[in-house]
């Protein structure tokens, strides 16, 4: 292989390595449901949802109008399937990957006052693995990334009707990524930021939630090889690669329509603009070439309904659908890496309560429909499109 080629390779795991970072946010992704607090509605309204612990991390003022101590531990087990067809008659791909998540949350009161609140959960991950046969291969064989966060929080109960709330986010972040010419040796990092949330108890009826979470940064460094096509080590050196997780706000409302029903909706805004560009550096022998990637990217809005029926026996059935907007108009700027788009997402869920006790049962279907890839330049030639979806299945226990 020559440096020309490596050239090639260069600008395709840089592209790959940029965009792996939008499919770990909360839009455009599969792990939002991992920290879901009213898992059969799908999120919706869990700013202001107070049955279980979990909801202190869409809005840790949840935590003013919770019971003095509970906790919450949840599993989801998901199956993402992606597939891509090329439109000039090219060889295919079928990424078929499932992926287990726990998540731990819990609050504590310290007085009428002050509460406080624990969550281990995640902002979102990818794993992919098309092969090495298919067209793309030049830019992606697979993929894998892994987010973890501990989130602490804290509320203060202004009065009986409004609570203000203050968190701090510790990410943990792992990579690994490849391609038929590349590969990265995994790396992880670490990244802070915080979170804010406001809950306002309007009437024995409504209950209305505003939070917001800050941008997260990771700066991935480590060691990359370059192989040639005979999978001969041809150099050693370090690559360089940013992961931003953009900024949200949350707002959430519940109305009680009458002793067993209740709506819920959420409106989310995802800071997705803010990146349009990202530098990635790869350092080889004679050869030290950074690329600045335009993303282009726009802001998110996601947009959850649902509602919850009390049954007899203190069961209850559940109900969700979202739909969240796509973030890239430009299909030149599409990437394999889990190709983002407008997304559609349905939930069924059923709840059991006893004594202090609940468990949630949901499941969850997320469709990303066809995403449409339209590539030119050297080594970003695909052109066709991509078909995404995802299954959900869940409980969360709450003691």
């Amino acid at each position: 292989m020559s440096f020309a080629s490596f050239r090639c390779s260069h600008v395709s795991i840089a592209v790959s390595l940029a965009v792996v970072s939008s499919t770990v946010s909360a839009s455009g992704i599969f792990l939002a449901e991992a920290s879901y607090a009213n898992m059969g509605t799908g999120g919706a309204g869990d700013g202001v949802y107070t049955g279980n612990a979990a909801a202190i991390w869409t809005n840790p003022a949840t935590l003013s109008f919770m019971d003095k101590e509970r906790h919450t531990i949840s599993a989801t087990v998901l199956n993402l399937d992606m597939e891509y067809t090329d439109a000039n008659g090219g060889v295919g791909a079928d990424s078929n990957k499932t992926m287990p998540v726990v998540s731990y949350f819990s609050n504590h009161h310290i007085n009428d006052q002050w509460a406080y609140g624990i969550a281990f959960s995640t902002r979102g991950g990818a794993a992919l693995d098309y092969g090495y046969e298919w067209e793309g291969a030049n830019q992606l064989t697979d993929v894998a990334l892994v987010t973890y966060q501990f989130n602490p929080s804290v509320a203060y109960r202004i009065d009986d009707n409004v609570s203000i709330a203050v968190g701090l986010q510790v990410d943990y972040a792992l990579i690994n990524a490849n391609t038929n010419n590349i590969e990265l040796e995994t790396e992880d990092s670490l990244a802070f930021g915080y979170n804010l949330g406001l809950m306002f108890d309007i009437s024995e009826r409504t209950k209305v939630g505003i939070s917001y979470r800050s941008q997260l940064e990771h700066e991935f460094s480590g060691t990359s090889n370059l192989y040639t096509d005979n999978d001969q080590l041809l150099a050693t050196g370090r690559y360089g690669a940013p992961l931003v997780t953009p900024a949200t706000v949350d707002i959430s409302a519940s109305y009680k329509v009458n002793n067993d029903l209740t709506l819920m909706t959420s409106i989310q805004w995802h800071d997705w603009s803010k990146w349009q560009k990202t530098l990635v550096e790869l350092d080889y022998p004679n050869s030290d070439l950074p690329y600045l990637i335009n993303r282009e990217f726009e802001d998110v809005w996601h947009f959850g309904f649902g509602g919850e029926y009390k049954l007899r026996n203190n069961w209850a059935l559940k109900a969700g659908y979202s739909y969240e907007t796509s973030p890239l108009d430009d299909k030149a700027n599409q990437s394999p890496d889990l190709p983002v788009g407008e997304q559609h997402r349905y939930s069924l869920g059923v709840s059991k309560t006893w004594d202090k006790n609940t468990l949630d049962i949901y499941y969850e279907f997320a469709d990303f429909g066809d995403m449409d890839i339209a590539q030119s330049g050297l080594a970003k030639d695909l052109n066709g499109h991509f078909t995404g979806k995802v299954h959900f299945i869940g409980l969360g226990y709450t003691f």
